[in-house]
């Protein structure tokens, strides 16, 4: 596995991992391999949304172990606000899913997914384990009510399986809030936010094409497969986000013009 060369930086303020699909895959190895527990989050422009408009959402990023890029409109943020991020710092997650699935089977990796309905996920995990004979794999639906008894059960089945790898698919923000709300309790090896991933992995949902996500339009397609439910998070939540992100980076970059080219919102940490 090639070394990582991730970075980590400060998009006016918000955190992020610039990883590609290789140092996920490394980060995963090492906290596996050394029981170092890592929560793993992401940043979208639907998160970048909820992020400025809730305080308890920002303080569940604060838990992170990293942060990687969901989404090529937050990457042409960062170049515009200076930072050194590429295409490649991108991480689709659905891609990078049968990817951590693949090394979980070559490594023997327990895996555990809470998420989806209880028909989807009947039918994703014979499927999954079909696809990857050698898998470890179980998991429940993520429709249950948010109780005491009910997480307690949950969190002693996932901690019973013995579980390194945890996929919480519940959408945002509900899954990032029940992770930060157990997070102590679980023992497992790293815990990573999935969306609707098994829904598209069945079928059951609507994938848009691998080129509409290279171009940045991934949420376009979305949106118009299901536009009663996803015009807002489409339509409306960008222009939230530009309104706070953008004069923020014009104004740094006029500050720091001409005599550096290197923008204080868009700095290494």
């Amino acid at each position: 596995m090639s070394v990582m060369t991730s970075r980590r930086v400060s998009l006016c303020g918000v955190r992020l991992d610039a990883l590609t699909r290789s140092d996920l895959l490394q980060i995963l190895k090492k906290a596996i391999d050394k029981r170092e527990k890592s929560l793993i989050l992401n940043h979208n422009l639907h998160s970048l949304y909820l992020y400025q408009m809730s305080a308890s959402f920002r303080n569940i990023y604060a838990l992170a172990s990293r942060v990687y890029i969901d989404g090529l409109p937050v990457v042409w943020l960062g170049k515009a606000a200076g930072l050194p991020l590429m295409a490649e710092h991108r991480i689709t997650f659905l891609d990078c899913f049968e990817k951590i699935l693949a090394e979980a089977s070559q490594n023997s990796w327990r895996v555990f997914y809470v998420g989806s309905s209880g028909a989807v996920m009947a039918k994703a995990l014979p499927l999954l384990r079909a696809r990857y004979p050698q898998l470890v794999i179980d998991g429940r639906d993520g429709f249950f009510p948010r109780n005491g008894t009910q997480d307690d059960a949950l969190i002693a089945q996932i901690n019973g399986f013995r579980t390194d790898i945890l996929f919480v698919g519940m959408g945002m923000p509900r899954q990032e809030e029940w992770l930060a709300q157990h997070y102590q309790k679980l023992k497992v090896g790293a815990a990573l936010t999935s969306g609707a991933t098994l829904d598209y992995v069945t079928g059951d949902a609507y994938r848009p094409p691998a080129w509409a996500g290279a171009l940045g339009l991934y949420g376009i397609f979305r949106m118009f497969s299901d536009p009663k439910r996803l015009w807002h998070r489409y339509l409306v939540e960008p222009i939230h986000v530009a309104r706070h992100f953008l004069p923020a980076i014009i104004l740094d970059r006029f500050r720091q013009w001409p005599s550096s080219s290197r923008s204080v919102n868009g700095r290494f940490d």
